[in-house]
């Protein structure tokens, strides 16, 4: 049993031993092995009918492990079972499958537990594992469209605000970029689906937004302009830098670039990754117009569209190595 949720069996109150073999007016004592096991029977019986009832009009909900003690607790004398404790509850709750246990379990960390009322998606398992969190980079493409689903979905939550790194330099960006990217090890897994929670810096959530899928649920996600911004910043979150290009191929019409620069202005990043989002939207065929919006925030240094490459070509007019794949 779970620490914080089940900590001990305590005696129900009301429970009273001296009752239970007290002489009747028959003048027959009754055994109190076999009693017993009829008071706990019938204390189980009568609580799972008022429990059942009351759940089943419930709408659907995902509980913290400390929400779902305290919901117990503000309702279960109006449910007729204040007598009984808040563990018991939950076990009968978890027994009759009123309510279900998701374990989201990790290599390195703490099993994530949450109480589950009715069938949920995995995009809203995801949004469930941390605090104000969004659907970022592939799962955000996956949600617009813009890419198909993977096996692995991506939750971010922001940072605090911290101070912006200092000024770069070509030899610091040519030793970040030498290797593969570094990913999140905060990987969990449940019912055969990962899930990677991310800690994004701080941006005040720019560019989320709030929206109702195809399948019809409410989730807050990257809209396609900040998506396309991160999944350039960290490709392998993406799948891979050439489903990054797919994407923008298949997107490039449909986005709005003075909004995506206005959110590059936001997000406030160090490197110069206007330089490869403007290479690619030109690859993907936007008008050259829009592309010189991106030419003008600067070409001060060469820059990576991805990272660990091995022998790149390079783009001069936007001073961009990328992969040879790719020519």
């Amino acid at each position: 049993m779970t620490a914080g949720i089940y900590t001990s069996r305590h005696r129900p109150a009301g429970f009273n031993f001296e009752r239970l073999v007290s002489v009747p007016r028959s003048g027959y004592i009754y055994p109190l092995r076999g009693t017993v096991i009829l008071y706990i029977e019938q204390m189980k019986t009568k609580p799972s009918k008022l429990l059942k009832g009351h759940f089943d009009h419930l709408p659907r909900c995902i509980f913290w492990p400390n929400e779902i003690s305290q919901f117990i607790a503000e309702h279960r004398r109006k449910w007729g079972v204040s007598t009984v404790s808040i563990e018991e509850i939950l076990e009968i709750l978890l027994r009759q499958k009123s309510v279900i246990r998701a374990e989201f379990t990790s290599n390195k960390y703490d099993t994530i537990i949450r109480y589950l009322r009715g069938k949920h998606s995995t995009n809203e398992l995801a949004l469930s594992l941390q605090r104000d969190s969004f659907l970022s980079h592939g799962t955000a493409l996956t949600t617009h469209g813009m890419a198909s689903s993977e096996n692995i979905l991506y939750v971010n939550r922001e940072q605090s605000p911290k101070d912006r790194p200092g000024g770069i330099t070509q030899g610091g960006m040519r030793l970040a970029f030498r290797n593969k990217q570094r990913q999140s090890k905060y990987i969990f897994n449940h019912s055969a689906v990962k899930y990677m929670l991310l800690s994004g810096k701080h941006t005040d959530r720019a560019g989320v937004t709030r929206i109702k899928n195809l399948a019809g649920e409410t989730v807050d996600v990257t809209d396609k302009e900040r998506t396309l911004i991160d999944v350039v910043v960290r490709p392998a979150y993406a799948g891979g830098i050439e489903r990054v290009t797919d994407a923008y191929a298949k997107a490039a019409d449909g986005i709005d670039v003075d909004h995506m620069i206005d959110l590059l202005q936001r997000l406030d990043h160090a490197y110069p990754y206007h330089q490869a989002i403007g290479f690619l939207l030109e690859r993907a065929g936007r008008p050259s117009a829009d592309c010189q919006k991106f030419e003008a925030l600067g070409k001060e240094f060469d820059f990576y569209l991805d990272y660990g490459m091995k022998r790149p070509a390079f783009n001069k007019k936007w001073r961009l190595y990328y992969p040879a794949s790719l020519e």
